[in-house]
């Protein structure tokens, strides 16, 4: 019997939209699993109460549930896109993850505040898995940080997620926010 990896963190939250005109109705919550060995599991739910539901939101064409098969890919925040940040404790460099509901996906290494971005290579792609019902939409990933993340080493993170609502536009939703919708911006992370 294989023995089950240490779960070094676990963290469940509310994201908070930074527009203020986002409908009561709408919420997203997040969750990280981060294990000793550099795996790192994240689920986003969004839950659309309106009369639309999910369908309110901008979302990939001839999107099936279960399994996605996604391709990297730059610019998914510019519509729906679930996010993580990851920083290396103490220090400046930091990545950031990208995930569409359809699979795609995208990780950006740092080495400081918003410069020095370069594609970080993965040694296999995320697994992606998508549920929706007709209020409700699940993305759950499993990511494999190795051999670019030190094992053993627990990141301070931001979990966040850009939301695309057609002609009302893009929200921006993070655990929390500075005075600008800013994601790379570090007093915004969980530190470890």
């Amino acid at each position: 019997e294989m023995a089950r990896s240490a779960v070094m963190l676990r963290q469940a939250c509310r994201l908070i939209p930074f527009e203020r005109s986002i409908p009561a109705g709408v919420q997203i919550s997040a969750e990280l699993v981060w294990r000793r060995e550099a795996w790192l599991e994240l689920s986003y739910g969004v839950l659309a109460r309106g009369v639309r539901g999910i369908g309110a939101l901008k979302l990939p064409k001839g999107l099936k549930d279960g399994p996605q098969q996604g391709q990297r890919k730059d610019e998914l925040w510019t519509t729906t896109c679930f996010e993580a940040f990851l920083a290396a404790p103490g220090e400046q460099r930091y990545w950031e993850v990208n995930l569409a509901p359809n699979g795609d996906w995208a990780v950006y290494r740092f080495d400081g505040y918003r410069s020095g971005q370069t594609q970080q290579e993965l040694g296999t792609p995320p697994m992606v898995r998508l549920q929706r019902g007709t209020h409700q939409l699940r993305l759950d990933a499993w990511i494999a940080l190795e051999p670019w993340w030190t094992p053993g080493i627990c990141p301070d993170l931001a979990l966040t997620a850009v939301v695309d609502r057609g002609p009302e536009g893009l929200s921006h939703w993070a655990l929390c926010h500075g005075r600008k919708a800013d994601f790379h911006d570090r007093s915004t992370f969980l530190a470890a």
